[in-house]
């Protein structure tokens, strides 16, 4: 009521995975607004803009990948070692591995100029990433039918 009112937009924060004539791995910014996307390089000082009557759709998807995580214990081994001998430094040092789940999260933007084309933005925010969808979305609701014939 009294304080200043917040413009219409949603911004996610990520790195460029593809789609724009700069350095793979740039941080970026990307704001979407009734008017369209921005995408600003605050390290180049570049901005990119694509009007809404070009964009297409905005996904968000995610990847997860399992990382083997192998150590090896030396206070294991040598208190083995100094217990038991050989067969208890063998014990005591044995291999230990755990799993590390690691999840990436990727915002893909699609859009028609001078023939379909997509930028791939990759994110750690996956809450910020699924409020840009949904607001694309509210944006510029699909009407595609969605009939299924059997």
């Amino acid at each position: 009521m009294f304080g200043k009112k917040k413009e219409d937009q949603k911004v996610l924060l990520g790195n460029l995975v593809e789609g724009l004539p700069v350095h793979e791995g740039m941080d970026l910014i990307v704001k979407m607004t009734p008017d369209g996307a921005a995408i600003m390089i605050p390290s180049s000082k570049q901005n990119f803009d694509i009007n809404i009557s070009k964009l297409t759709s905005v996904e968000s998807y995610s990847e997860t990948d399992v990382e083997k995580i192998i150590s090896q214990s030396a206070p294991g081994m040598i208190i083995g070692a100094a217990a038991f001998g050989i067969l208890g430094a063998m014990v005591g040092g044995r291999v230990k591995t755990k799993d590390k789940k690691v999840v990436t999260y990727f915002a893909v933007i699609n859009y028609e100029s001078d023939g379909k084309k997509q930028i791939v933005i990759e994110t750690k925010d996956f809450f910020g990433a699924g409020q840009f969808v949904d607001y694309f979305k509210k944006l510029k609701p699909s009407f595609e039918p969605s009939s299924i014939s059997l």
